[in-house]
């Protein structure tokens, strides 16, 4: 199944012998679409494969286990799929260590129980300074621990050896055109949630100001 995307194609076609495979999920847009991709592939062509949900859940961002489950069940509405059952885990995000180490327990941890053998994750590249210029502003920071723009972008396995990352050479815009090409902007990205405020509205708004609310404002042209 071929995905386009004026940023970077993707063409998920896995061997015969994969069938039990996992999908980080975050409850924000990127994975979202990365889990709806999955699914349609699934159910379309390979309807042996298990996908077994993972979901961090960050200490604070607390609505993360919430938004993803909400996922979760339209995009199963929606392509017909099944997934086996949601794991996920509180993990102390108060560093980026922690938050770093506790996600890859957890990862491991279901490797273990259900016997994975890789998993998708809807790591992005961040905007350039050059296209977004007004995200980097100087009063909005990007959090180190998401940075991606220094790592050694790989969709396949050669550099990841476990993971699928589909989306690593794709920033927000390109997001959204996934979202538009797949005929899903509508049905899937109102449900996911971006933003880093915990309390802002009991996680029924975006605070408009964190630098994910804004890059998802630069990228959808809209929050929700």
């Amino acid at each position: 199944m071929l995905l386009e995307n004026s940023q970077d194609n993707w063409e998920i076609d896995l061997p015969e012998n994969m069938k039990t495979l996992g999908l980080k999920i975050s409850g924000g847009a990127d994975s979202a679409i990365v889990c709806y991709m999955v699914a349609k592939y699934v159910t379309e062509e390979r309807p042996d494969i298990t996908i077994h949900p993972i979901t961090a859940v960050a200490s604070t961002k607390p609505f993360q286990q919430i938004f993803a489950d909400k996922v979760l069940r339209k995009v199963e509405s929606m392509t017909g799929i099944k997934f086996a059952t949601h794991q996920y885990r509180t993990i102390d995000s108060s560093t980026v260590e922690n938050y770093i180490n506790q996600q890859a327990d957890l990862v491991n941890d279901v490797y273990a129980s259900q016997g994975l053998q890789k998993h998708f994750s809807g790591l992005t590249a961040n905007p350039t300074v050059e296209d977004a210029p007004e995200l980097y502003d100087g009063t909005h920071a990007l959090p180190g621990s998401f940075g991606t723009n220094d790592m050694d972008r790989s969709k396949g396995l050669e550099k990841k050896d476990n993971t699928f990352r589909p989306l690593i050479n794709v920033d927000k815009k390109g997001v959204a055109e996934h979202y538009i090409r797949l005929g899903v902007l509508e049905d899937i990205f109102p449900l996911t949630r971006s933003c880093e405020d915990d309390e802002v509205y009991t996680f029924e708004k975006h605070c408009e100001d964190c630098w994910f609310c804004r890059e998802r404002q630069w990228g959808f042209g809209r929050l929700v």
